[in-house]
């Protein structure tokens, strides 16, 4: 079993990016997908400031065997 995590900001413009990512690594390596997660958290910018909300999907799979 393996492991890929994508995060992007909880936006629509931030999801639909996600989405495409998503969607790409899966077009590309044609897993096994066992189980799909996700989970909204808090992150501190660099600079300290300000909190935003990112989203992290985390997909567990086998890899493909072609």
């Amino acid at each position: 079993m393996r492991v890929q995590s994508f995060i992007g900001k909880a936006s629509v413009e931030g999801l639909h990016q996600m989405d495409h990512l998503i969607n790409d690594w899966i077009k590309r390596t044609r897993p096994k997908i066992l189980q799909i997660t996700q989970c909204p958290c808090s992150t501190t910018r660099h600079d300290g400031r300000d909190q935003e909300t990112i989203i992290v999907v985390t997909i567990l799979y086998q890899e493909s065997e072609v």
